[in-house]
């Protein structure tokens, strides 16, 4: 096949869209305009790069984003097996080595001969090939405002922000200990920093007065409620961290008997644990109040950080009015008519989350190259977790919010009883893509 397709963005989702289309015969031009031109998050120029976490998050299918992964397995992820090999130790969770899992991408690009790597920026839609839009959260300033010209429509965005990273040998055991939440996994993974009252009130006193390194307090519409500095939640009330990223439920019991007051959890960045981050604590903290206030908890007294933590800014579309179901900008719109049929994936669309971002790679590139080998688009059922996330991404709203997938949004029918309904969710969801998959003989 002679077909050339341009994919915008070497991040998870452009990655993903690129290793799909390859496989199915197309010729793929990939364009990453770093390490040419960097963003304010990104540390270099590898492809499927992790920037806030380095965790896929939950593995068992009753968790939201398990299911998403075990949808994406059946669908041949090119991405989740290479974060598979990556793996380190977490619990129930696929985290894994950052920079083992982009080269492992990178090597999976390398290994087609029909992707073409272009080390370059983007700057506009226009083009002579069909288009998959995959420029992440971070797109440059050129191509967002061509992209927002175009859709006439104001720029959308908020702020996520990346929690630190701690050296394993400069925290203090004496204070920490070893636990997964309710014990989960086959092994201790994460490293836990428990803090007594009066520690708990300082350091919550001393977030709140805490200066960020914005000079002007962002919109709250802005920030994505599911990954909230950790500053902006000590403000929203003093048991908020509490009963968030500093919770204590199924971390065992304190030395009095009774359950710690607050515990902070590290979880490794690599498979040698030389090194943890900061689960939960995205922040935007200047570096030298990050080190004070961090400091304060006594199992990171003497903490050297590999990284710190700062805020970039996300950008994304209003995907309900320019996107139909297969995240193709609608062709009848005027914004799409002088240029190639185009098609969007990853954060731009208001999908938060890596495995989501995955999940819109891989969505966009099917439903893609279905429309150009066919002639119309071949989605998921609704029932699907990915059918029911792209169902919500372009669904009638008035304050499009980004959002990650979670059981809310498959469909529901009368008679689910809470104790079950995620099992039996679950099951109709990985059900409804094994049939899918039988019907198309993909298997």
């Amino acid at each position: 096949m002679n077909e050339r397709v341009r994919v915008i963005g070497g991040g998870l989702a452009g990655c993903e869209a690129a290793l799909q289309l390859a496989s199915r015969g197309f010729q793929v031009d990939l364009y990453e305009m770093r390490p040419n031109r960097q963003t304010p998050a990104h540390r270099d120029g590898h492809l499927a790069q992790l920037v806030c976490s380095n965790s896929f998050k939950a593995l068992g299918i009753t968790s939201a984003h398990g299911l998403l992964k075990a949808e994406l397995t059946l669908l041949g992820s090119y991405l989740l097996d290479c974060a598979r090999e990556a793996a380190v130790p977490a619990g129930d969770s696929l985290t894994v080595n950052r920079d083992i899992f982009s080269e492992l991408v990178e090597k999976k690009i390398a290994e087609f001969p029909n992707i073409t790597l272009h080390r370059e920026e983007v700057t506009s839609l226009e083009g002579d090939c069909p288009t998959l839009v995959a420029a992440g959260p971070l797109a440059s300033d050129a191509l967002a405002d061509d992209i927002f010209k175009r859709l006439g429509s104001n720029r959308l965005h908020f702020f996520d922000a990346i929690a630190p990273v701690v050296e394993t040998d400069s925290i203090d055991f004496d204070h920490a200990f070893y636990m997964n939440r309710w014990e989960k996994g086959e092994t201790a993974d994460f490293i836990n920093c428990p803090l007594d009252k009066e520690t708990y009130t300082e350091f919550v006193n001393k977030l709140c007065e805490a200066e960020a390194t914005e000079p002007r307090p962002f919109e709250k519409r802005e920030l994505f409620e599911g990954c909230l500095p950790v500053e902006e939640m000590a403000r929203r009330g003093y048991e908020t961290l509490r009963h968030g990223p500093m919770r204590p439920i199924g971390l065992g019991l304190g030395n009095n008997g009774h359950l710690w007051y607050a515990v902070i959890q590290l979880r490794a960045e690599n498979k040698q644990k030389t090194l943890f981050n900061m689960v939960g604590f995205q922040t935007r903290l200047k570096w030298g109040t990050q080190k004070e206030i961090f400091t304060m908890v006594p199992a990171l007294r003497n903490a050297k950080f590999a990284r710190l933590g700062c805020m970039h800014r996300n950008t994304f579309i209003e995907s309900p009015k320019f996107l139909d179901k297969t995240l193709r900008l609608r062709p009848e719109l005027d914004c799409a008519k002088d240029i190639p049929p185009t098609w969007f994936a990853g954060q731009i669309t208001g999908s938060e989350g890596y495995t989501e971002a995955v999940a819109t790679g891989w969505y966009a590139a099917w439903n893609m190259a279905q429309t150009i080998l066919h002639g119309h688009a071949d989605p998921l059922p609704d029932e699907s977790c990915i059918g029911s996330l792209m169902n919500r991404l372009v669904e009638e709203n008035e304050d499009f919010q980004p959002m990650n997938f979670n059981f809310g949004l498959l469909p529901h029918h009368e008679g689910l009883k809470k104790k079950n309904k995620k099992e039996i969710l679950a099951e109709r969801a990985e059900r409804a893509v094994r049939e899918w998959i039988a019907a198309r003989n993909m298997a």
